[in-house]
């Protein structure tokens, strides 16, 4: 850091902010077009889904690690580092991917996107706090707080839009319990992505470089996912191979993968908290897309969480 950039938000020069800046706007853009992807495809099965998901992310890290390796990058990371990522890997996808595509019929992308995103930031903002040595500004806590009161404001038409996708949903007892698991697994999710970014943060500080560490979660990823799959009876199942459907979970992977990139570019920039106040802004888009492409039902909640959004994004942005 030179000193003769000065900081503008928690000791961050403004150059690496706005690099900061910018690369948790592409990985929010990308997550977002990655969302409606998935809510495409929530009546296949989640883990099937979740699994196809991950795939991009490998064909693309393999030519991208071997070019690295013919520059001389070929430094390995250690076997427990590869078993400790694993892991986190097997559990994210199942209790992260996997929970979210599952909620994604039961309350729709306006209700799940947000509430996760509620969860992410609160799970970040701790860990960051605990574990990270990063202690947010007033001017971040204060944002974080608009945002938060923002998803839970967006989070209050859950009851609306349960009621509103209770003939798309095929479960066999289609009851209120759903409203309850589904808004359980996007809870649950939240506290794993904002823990996950965490890892991630550690995972580069001590050297392992991005492609490797996307690499061994894919792979991870994939393995567990299809043999899950393969137990389920996934193939079984004639929409869970439908060419269609297949593309629309290639895309949502392809565009998770670039989401991922400028995530992990972002945290090596940034706090934990404020990536994660960045991609709030999922929660605005979650909720117009839920509505524009999807028909999900709008109500004043969602209008009141997009503003809160938006002011919650320009208090942090500001100098």
């Amino acid at each position: 850091m030179t000193t003769d950039t000065p900081p503008v938000s928690d000791g961050i020069s403004t150059e690496l902010y706005t690099k900061g800046f910018i690369l948790g706007s592409i990985s929010s853009i990308a997550y977002s077009a990655a969302n409606v992807f998935l809510r495409s495809v929530d009546h296949c099965d989640a883990v099937w889904v979740s699994c196809v998901k991950a795939m991009p992310t490998f064909a693309i890290m393999i030519p991208w690690l071997m070019i690295r390796y013919c520059n001389g990058h070929r430094k390995m990371p250690s076997l427990k580092a590869i078993a400790v990522l694993s892991f986190v890997a097997v559990v994210t996808h199942l209790f992260g991917n996997v929970g979210f595509q599952w909620s994604l019929d039961k309350i729709g992308i306006g209700i799940a996107v947000p509430l996760c995103l509620g969860m992410a930031i609160i799970s970040g903002a701790v860990i960051d706090g605990l574990f990270m040595d990063a202690k947010p500004s007033r001017r971040t806590i204060v944002s974080m707080c608009f945002l938060i009161v923002a998803v839970i404001v967006l989070s209050l038409g859950g009851e609306t839009a349960f009621e509103a996708l209770k003939s798309e949903i095929t479960a066999v007892d289609v009851s209120r319990s759903l409203l309850g698991l589904g808004i359980g697994s996007v809870v649950v999710a939240g506290i794993v992505y904002g823990s996950f970014g965490a890892v991630i943060k550690t995972a580069g500080r001590r050297g392992i470089s991005q492609p490797m560490m996307m690499l061994i979660i894919s792979t991870a990823g994939i393995l567990f996912l299809l043999a899950l799959s393969y137990q389920q009876g996934v193939f079984n199942v004639p929409e869970n191979l439908g060419v269609w459907n297949i593309g629309r979970m290639l895309l949502a992977g392809l565009c998770n993968t670039i989401a991922f990139v400028a995530l992990v570019a972002a945290l090596q920039l940034l706090p934990v908290t404020n990536v994660n106040l960045f991609n709030a802004s999922q929660a605005a888009f979650g909720a117009i897309a839920g509505v524009l492409i999807f028909a999900e039902p709008a109500s004043p909640w969602m209008i009141a969480g997009i503003l809160l959004t938006v002011v919650g994004l320009v208090i942090m942005k500001r100098k």
